[in-house]
């Protein structure tokens, strides 16, 4: 803010006469609000905690707007999933304000990091990053510890809705009005619901396939709107396919692949379906990032993620694990991964990469885990296959391996915090 005050001294050498004295007064008011709308908004994020929101001459539902503003910059910044819970108590002569028995109970059980405010005299919002297939455990111990620490609260007459982003949706509004929608399908059976990733890009291909084809727009105002609907779709997939996927490489990015693995992996599981789960390390990569800079390490990423993605089938999952690792869940039986693995091993092994200044040659370690022989969660297929991968990297082999207990269990464990245990 400092920086506009030399600008504001200088206008009156730069324009001349009753124009500069006009000119600088605008300015000078210009910045003053921008100043003081600065400070309000740190005064409100300070205070919203512990001040309930009439006390600050604000609305409740403004103070979670910026609340949410905030965890949106910050999660779109470092490429993290964060989700929306409305936890709300059916008995309305329960008190949900800022320092109630109710609100600060919610408080002592969810993470110092997480925020709570109020959504409406009934419901408090909770935000907190996780990630949507931990949602239903983690809001039910919260729950649980709110009725034990308020005893005239039951466990049965509170309901959850919770959203999540980006899977919900890209802005404060979407993931407010499907937390909201979540809350309004609970009931006593299931008091915390969270409601289906729906696949919009998908479903408007299938709108499109299935709409008339002599359909046409009746009138200029229905066609330009037509225009604007499709452009602001068109921009909101696309805002949310960059929130989940790898720039360079084009496939998930870290932060998305335990929600989306473990959907497919839940999906698997209940259909009784064969799957494996791939770790992947690229080798020398830190010294050819060393030798022939950062560009030429990221060309080489990027073409062995396209030779992964031209092995695989279209509806196996793929995505960036650390910086020079890749994760692969598929639908295929241990025996079929084999010899995906060994494909993959090869080819990479063979290709010379054509980068913007050299031709390079590069190879993979990989480690295969499958369903149901080496787990039955995500977890412990991943902690399997690391394994796999720490111990061929331990001992300079360059190819893939299949897990095996009396082989691989040597090597510790290195379970990656984006995927939980999920029991089956």
């Amino acid at each position: 803010m400092q920086s506009f005050l030399p600008m504001i001294a200088a206008l009156p050498d730069l324009l001349p006469g009753t124009l500069s004295v006009v000119v600088a007064v605008v300015v000078s008011f210009v910045v003053i609000t921008g100043i003081a709308s600065y400070y309000r908004f740190q005064h409100i994020v300070l205070q919203s905690e512990d001040t309930q929101p009439e006390d600050m001459d604000i609305s409740a539902s403004n103070i979670l707007r910026i609340q949410l503003a905030r965890f949106l910059a910050g999660c779109s910044r470092r490429g993290t999933s964060f989700s929306l819970a409305l936890i709300r108590e059916d008995d309305p002569a329960v008190e949900v304000r800022i320092g109630s028995t109710f609100i600060e109970a919610i408080k002592g059980a969810a993470r110092h990091d997480d925020i709570t405010c109020i959504f409406d005299g009934q419901t408090a919002a909770l935000l907190a990053e996780f990630e949507p297939e931990d949602s239903e455990a983690i809001l039910t111990r919260i729950t649980r510890a709110v009725a034990r620490d308020c005893p005239e609260i039951s466990v049965k007459s509170l309901r959850v809705g919770i959203s999540s982003y980006p899977g919900h949706g890209l802005s404060g509004k979407e993931l407010i009005e499907s937390a909201g929608k979540g809350l309004e399908q609970t009931n006593e059976l299931q008091p915390i619901f969270i409601p289906e990733i729906i696949d919009h890009e998908e479903e408007d291909e299938n709108t499109k396939e299935d709409a008339p084809a002599d359909e046409e727009v009746s009138s200029e105002e229905d066609a330009k709107s037509g225009i604007d609907a499709e452009q602001h779709s068109s921009g909101w997939m696309s805002r949310r396919k960059s929130a989940m996927l790898d720039e360079l490489t084009g496939v998930l990015k870290p932060s998305s692949i335990s929600a989306y693995m473990q959907r497919m992996m839940s999906d698997l599981r209940h259909k009784k379906a064969k799957a494996s789960l791939f770790c992947i390390g690229v080798n020398n990569m830190e010294q050819i990032a060393r030798f022939h800079g950062e560009e030429v390490a990221d060309d080489i990423l990027a073409e062995i993620s396209k030779i992964l993605q031209e092995n695989v089938r279209s509806d196996d999952l793929i995505g960036r694990h650390e910086k020079y690792a890749f994760l692969i869940l598929a639908q295929v039986s241990l025996k079929d991964a084999e010899i995906i693995g060994k494909r993959v091993s090869t080819i990479i092994q063979q290709r010379e990469i054509i980068t913007r200044t050299k031709r390079l040659k590069t190879t993979v370690t990989l480690g295969v885990a499958a369903y149901p022989e080496h787990g039955r969660n995500l977890h412990a297929l991943y902690k399997a296959g690391q394994k796999v991968l720490d111990h061929s990297r331990a001992n300079d082999i360059r190819a893939y391996a299949v897990y095996d207990p009396e082989i691989h269990d040597s090597m510790p464990a290195k379970p990656m915090k984006s995927i939980k245990s999920i029991q089956a």
